[in-house]
């Protein structure tokens, strides 16, 4: 109990003097030799729930009902705890109250959690909603109060019925009701009033809530905005009633889709437009109109979309028979172009030739498939002979001795072969089972004995041996024998290799225990904080007229969110890493001022425990492609690690070279070092070092994976040196230069003067067009906008500019056309032309050479930058 936390009372009647454990002291906020008594105990009660529990207590003595209460205990300097209490009272033989005994639990923390909760769900973006088991609303989210216009106050009970279109508000509350009735899942369609008058589709889906006991307690649920889908599926509809009657006279399968297409151009989906009833009989694909290929068959083959894209993108029909194996058809098509060339439409018109085909396949391959398995499978597979048969009447040991004894391979691949050291299939021939099974072995006579038990019918037995690396090998064996008359005659058997299945097993229970270790050590990071935030959040509540104080529990304050705020987005950035969605912002920056910035993140740090920072810049500026907000943090990671694992006062270096057109970064610290077994796995997720004594130094272990995969992102590498435990260590990055290289290489690519020329910018976002003109223009350039492709394109005829900064992702012309079409002419050839988007992956800056581009920037980038890269490619084309 006292472990646990749990408070204990065991109190005599009348209520005067009272028996308390510590527990049940502290939860009180007394010392654990006070000594208390019934008028303490309401003493410390908070006022607003003192006199509920005098009654519950009154009830529980008078009464015999059972004490269960939730209460608030304040202390002599006005903090407060929530505490739990459950109870009741001792009656004697003659029933008579005599004691009155009970336990406490502080739950403090959960009611802070339950805060916490709602304040998440106020900030999620999606609209939740609780109700309670009498049907009543009890909680909106802040985004459906935004979505509808109307405050929660208003919507909550069955107030959120009232934005609900009248057409559809009784089914709706029908559905609700018998939801509740039945205390079942539900999701229902209706249209929401928005704050404009308008009405928006919106489904509406609920789960139950259930207590610990499994009662219903009432249900949660989101709704989502379904209204751009409603209107798609409205528009289908129409369109299948002018055809259903042309189509629904076709024999053969027909359908009109719309092919979907990449960023890049490429066939990557297409959505059916409308079928005939013959199309669902003959591709078992129900109610396909509005849905995509993909939604409908997940694993539907590249074949397709590529066909049916180059018909719809050339204009040419086509024939073809072809089969899918994701939907189990061949069909025989015939697919020709409809409507307008941007409409991207394809008619096709098709027959199931399914069965043809497949009896064809299996005429084709009759003879082969035998032989053509055995040689392309990756298991052993064997078949033996047993003469004489096994008479299935013998004892199990008997029949196992008969197994051994009696069996011999008839044929075997050479899988199985390689297996037991042999170079063909047919050196295995007339070999016995014992070849293959070691008799001796308990997990294998286990495993015949069941076998024997199945009469020779059974799934896979697992069992391993002695590798020449003297690790474990892992194999999985089949056997399923052939019985006629009582005797086993034949077997077919199949010996497949697990052990990497087997060592990826371990390897996942490694990951979980890692896992648990990595959340119990977030639950510790993140309630450290939380400690000095509450406390000066209640020195700041008592008030008081000492400024000096009050600033310096709100740098407290500041402090802790701001290390809450840290590992949050360092969380986001692995996850962000890990899926592939982080894009670097490349911008040219100096290296200089991304190490002077590292250094002022991670001065607070340094300084608490008096860390003397060396900071060896060259004069030179060291220039690169990169992401600056990046690159800081990998440095500020870099040197808050060498700070967390250093005693307080050591010094630490952070120095930065150029090296044959590398820029190498070096942090050294006098701190615990790094075992050299430890090295090599310093840079893994939520890695700590092997002690708990190194774990002990905070963090989540993540920081130097984020270190290592951002510098992989700009094409470098990290390195981690230490001679061993106590002796410090030193972590080197290393990046490349690439043509930015040392200094300033191009002649007033840091004249942050005048600037002359005249420049075109074309971006169809109004804002930033015009905010990047205006600031382009501040520089001396002659600026023209345009807010798409086809304007700029006039633009540029008529005004012939000497720079052209393009948007690439724009409607009527994107950005590539643009580039190709201004480089058709003479002028156009001579302009400097920028690509300017948000897209930086490499792939993205192929297609932008390719579609003759000067450079490729990606947004966003701060205009004296664009003017510098500007500059830079006028001066390489000798402008």
């Amino acid at each position: 109990m006292r472990t646990a936390g749990v408070g204990v009372w065991l109190n005599p009647l009348p209520l005067g003097q009272l028996v308390w454990n510590d527990n049940t002291k502290a939860h009180f906020h007394l010392p654990q030799d006070a000594q208390p008594t019934i008028e303490l105990f309401f003493e410390r009660l908070h006022a607003d729930d003192r006199e509920r529990v005098r009654q519950s207590v009154l009830r529980a003595v008078e009464d015999r009902r059972p004490f269960d209460e939730v209460y608030r205990t304040v202390g002599p300097q006005g903090q407060q705890k929530w505490i739990h209490a459950v109870g009741r009272a001792v009656f004697s033989d003659e029933g008579v109250a005599t004691q009155f005994d009970g336990i406490t639990l502080d739950i403090t923390a959960t009611i802070a959690a339950q805060q916490l909760l709602r304040e998440f769900s106020d900030a999620a973006p999606a609209m939740l909603w609780v109700t309670e088991v009498d049907g009543l609303c009890s909680f909106l989210s802040r985004s459906w109060c935004q979505f509808t216009g109307v405050p929660e106050v208003a919507g909550l009970g069955f107030g959120w019925l009232e934005t609900v279109h009248p057409d559809d508000r009784l089914a709706a509350r029908e559905a609700f009701a018998r939801a509740t009735e039945q205390q079942c899942s539900f999701a229902l369609e209706h249209r929401v009033r928005r704050p404009d008058g308008r009405y928006s589709w919106v489904m509406d889906a609920g789960q139950p809530r259930l207590g610990p006991d499994g009662e219903f307690l009432g249900f949660s649920g989101l709704v989502t905005d379904i209204h751009e889908r409603r209107e798609v599926e409205q528009a289908l509809r129409r369109s299948s009633q002018r055809y259903s009657r042309l189509l629904e006279s076709i024999d053969q399968g027909f359908c009109v889709v719309q092919m979907l297409l990449s960023a890049e151009g490429t066939p990557i989906d297409y959505r059916f437009l409308e079928c005939n009833s013959v199309f669902e009989r003959q591709t078992g694909l129900v109610q396909p109109v509005g849905h995509t290929a993909r939604e409908l068959v997940p694993a539907l083959e590249d074949f397709w979309f590529q066909t049916y894209g180059k018909v719809a993108i050339t204009r040419e029909s086509v024939r073809f028979t072809h089969g899918s194996a994701a939907m189990g058809r061949w069909f025989d098509v015939f697919a020709s172009p409809i409507g307008e060339a941007q409409d991207l439409q394809v008619a096709i018109l098709f027959q199931d030739v399914s069965q043809r085909v497949e009896q064809e396949r299996r005429l084709r391959e009759s003879e082969e498939r035998y032989r053509g398995f055995l040689a392309s499978t990756n298991e052993g597979i064997w078949r033996m002979e047993f003469q004489p048969p096994v008479d299935l009447r013998l004892p199990p040991p008997d029949q196992i001795a008969a197994l051994f004894a009696n069996g011999r391979l008839a044929e075997c691949n050479a899988v199985l072969a390689r297996m037991y050291g042999l170079a063909e299939a047919d050196a295995a021939v007339g070999r016995g089972l014992g070849w293959m099974l070691d008799a001796s072995a308990p997990a294998v006579r286990h495993y015949l004995e069941e076998l024997i038990e199945a009469d020779y019918s059974m799934g896979e037995g697992e069992w391993s041996v002695l590798g020449v690396d003297g690790r474990p090998e892992w194999f999985a064996s089949s056997f399923l024998g052939v019985v006629e008359e009582g005797c086993l005659v034949r077997a077919w058997g199949t010996r497949r290799d697990i052990t990497a299945r087997k060592r990826a097993d371990a390897a996942l229970l490694e990951a979980d225990r890692r896992k648990d270790e990595f959340l119990a050590t977030l639950a510790h990071e993140l309630r450290n904080p939380l400690a000095p935030i509450r406390s000066a959040a209640e020195l700041i509540h008592r008030g008081g007229n000492d400024e000096a104080r009050l600033l310096r529990y709100a740098g407290v304050i500041g402090r802790q969110v701001t290390h809450l705020a840290r590992m949050i987005d360092d969380l986001m950035d692995v996850s962000r890493i890990t899926r592939g969605k982080l894009e670097l912002s490349l911008a040219p920056v100096i290296l200089q001022d991304v190490v002077r910035g590292a250094c002022e993140s991670t001065h607070a740090a340094l300084s608490a425990n008096a860390h003397a920072l060396t900071v060896d810049l060259p004069d030179i500026p060291i220039r690169m492609l990169g992401d600056e907000v990046r690159l800081v943090q990998v440095f500020a990671n870099l040197l808050t690690n060498a700070a967390r694992y250093s005693a307080r006062g050591k010094p630490i270096k952070i120095s930065l070279r150029s090296d044959d057109g590398q820029a190498v970064v070096r942090v050294r610290d006098e701190g615990i070092g790094i075992a050299t077994d430890q090295l090599a796995r310093v840079f893994e997720l939520f890695y700590q070092g092997g002690a708990a004594s190194e774990r002990g130094h905070g963090g989540l272990g993540i920081g130097l994976s984020l270190v290592q995969q951002l510098t992989a992102l700009h094409h470098g590498q990290v390195q981690a040196v230490s001679p061993g435990l106590g002796q410090g260590s030193e972590f080197v990055v290393r990046l490349p230069l690439g043509v930015s290289g040392v200094a300033s290489a191009v002649p007033g690519a840091s004249d942050h003067g005048r600037r002359s020329g005249r420049l075109l910018i074309v971006d169809d976002h109004r804002d930033g067009a015009d905010t990047l003109s205006d600031a382009m223009g501040s520089m001396g350039y002659e600026v023209i906008t345009a807010y798409d492709g086809v304007e700029g394109l006039a633009q540029a005829e008529a005004t012939r500019p000497d720079i052209a900064v393009l948007d690439l992702g724009m409607p009527r012309m994107d950005g590539y056309g643009l580039c190709r079409a201004l480089r058709q002419h003479d002028w156009g050839r001579r302009m400097t032309v920028l690509a300017l988007s948000g897209w930086g992956q490499t792939a993205d800056r192929e297609r932008t050479r390719a579609a003759g581009f000067d450079i490729h920037l990606v947004k966003p980038i701060e205009p004296q930058a664009l003017a510098e890269a500007i500059e830079r490619a006028r001066a390489g084309s000798g402008e």
